[in-house]
């Protein structure tokens, strides 16, 4: 027998291929659920500093002040990314957030590119999540 290898059951070898086949299927809603607490929190972080995703100011108020959005701090507590499946939503809590985030944006716009944390955070947990779920797919 070749040094490093060892004998599999012929079994095993058609659980680790369903396994395998299965990945796509569930990684991506995996690395959903992992990635939406870290990036709500980078998404209040910015809130709280009356900046976007991008770290720029928001529009100033009509008589140029910083514009916090947090009257009542209802939107502040509420702003969240939600995962759906492999989708991750943004949620912003009351019906009047739609307003307010229009010259005031909270999270990234839809379609633009993403912030380098954001992108940081979903990379870091793919791999955490791929290297998760290769171990479990081979261990048997």
């Amino acid at each position: 027998m070749t040094a490093g290898w060892r004998k599999v059951p012929i079994g095993m070898i058609g659980v680790l291929e369903r396994n395998l086949r299965l990945l796509p299927r569930t990684l991506g809603a995996r690395v959903a659920r992992a990635a939406a607490q870290q990036l709500t929190d980078l998404g209040r972080a910015t809130f709280r500093q009356s900046q976007n995703a991008y770290g720029d100011p928001w529009e100033p108020g009509a008589e140029g002040q910083t514009v916090t959005l947090r009257k009542s701090g209802l939107l502040a507590s509420t702003i969240a990314y939600v995962a759906t499946g492999t989708r991750l939503r943004a949620h912003l809590g009351p019906a009047y957030a739609k307003y307010q985030v229009g010259k005031r944006p909270v999270f990234p716009r839809f379609g633009a590119e993403l912030p380098i944390k954001y992108s940081s955070v979903i990379h870091a947990r793919a791999a955490a999540e791929i290297a998760a779920a290769l171990k479990e797919a081979t261990q048997q």
